[in-house]
């Protein structure tokens, strides 16, 4: 079955919440499309601003778009400083998702799966080193140690309406 691009974004999208969600974290989703981002991770005091991509296999690479696009323009706009956090990646080719940081000025993300024909080894971003699974774990690390500073209950008095 041949998808458009906006479902194949959205099973995407679904794969990712739900990889959150089954990992423990809860998920908010921005209220229409205003957002950079396409979803956050509630952190306690801190928030993750995640945005979903789709990737496809070339080449032994999974390749996905770093810029952002609309229906008015085919150049793609860079992501600015603080408007995400993060990229998940979804490769519906291999069913594997990937974590990867925002990089400055990239256009297309490249994560090599296999190894190079010219058995290049430097300057490669591996997938291994950006699978889902790491950057859960990582991210469950982080919480415990900001949950282990910051207060677990709220200070703020609770209000009530009048009886």
């Amino acid at each position: 079955m041949d998808r458009n691009t906006t479902v194949k974004g959205t099973v995407s999208e679904l794969k990712v919440i739900t990889a959150y969600v089954d990992a423990g974290f809860r998920v908010l989703l921005p209220f229409g499309n205003s957002a950079p981002y396409d979803l956050a991770i509630d952190l306690g005091p801190q928030v993750l601003k995640v945005q979903v991509k789709t990737g496809r296999l070339r080449d032994g690479c999974v390749v996905f778009p770093m810029r952002r696009y609309s229906g008015h323009s085919s150049q793609g706009k860079l992501y600015g400083v603080g408007e995400i956090d993060i990229f998940a990646v979804y490769c519906p080719d291999n069913q594997h998702m990937y974590a990867v940081p925002l990089s400055g000025t990239l256009i297309e993300g490249r994560l090599r799966e296999t190894e190079t024909k010219n058995n290049q080894k430097q300057k490669i971003r591996w997938a291994a080193d950006f699978t889902f699974e790491h950057h859960l774990k990582t991210l469950k690390k982080e919480v415990v140690e900001l949950v282990g500073i910051e207060p677990t209950t709220s200070t703020v008095p609770l209000l009530r309406s009048p009886s």
